[in-house]
């Protein structure tokens, strides 16, 4: 930014501009620094991890934007020997699908009966 060619009405307006930015951050400096002293004499009334654990939570709440809501998946697969596991057939798989898998034939095996699926669906890859 080459000052020596702007006009005096640029030159005022930025200064204007730069003072105002100046005083917002001396301002929140302060607030800062107020806080600080506040939490410091907070932390010696009621010791550290409680300003610790205070500040994480503080910190979880509101920030960010929210979690998108994911639509529940069916299970696809499910354990033979023990019909609590279940797997929908997303992300990596578990290890009881690899042992079921070799102990079993293959993964067709594993598809729960009402899932439809199998080799007549068309919408499993061909390996």
């Amino acid at each position: 930014m080459k000052l020596d060619k702007m006009t005096d009405a640029k030159l005022n307006t930025l200064f204007k501009e730069v003072s105002a930015e100046v005083e917002r951050r001396k301002k929140e400096n302060s607030e800062h620094a107020k806080a600080e002293k506040e939490l410091a004499a907070l932390a010696k009334k009621y010791g550290t991890a409680t300003i610790k654990r205070l500040a994480a939570i503080t910190k979880a709440k509101g920030r960010g934007r929210p979690a998108k809501k994911r639509a529940k998946v069916a299970a696809v697969y499910r354990n033979p020997e023990n019909h609590q596991e279940t797997w929908t057939g997303r992300g990596r798989s578990p290890k009881w699908v690899e042992a079921a898998e070799a102990k079993h034939g293959g993964r067709d095996a594993l598809r729960i009966a009402n899932q439809g699926g199998g080799q007549n669906s068309g919408d499993q890859e061909a390996s």
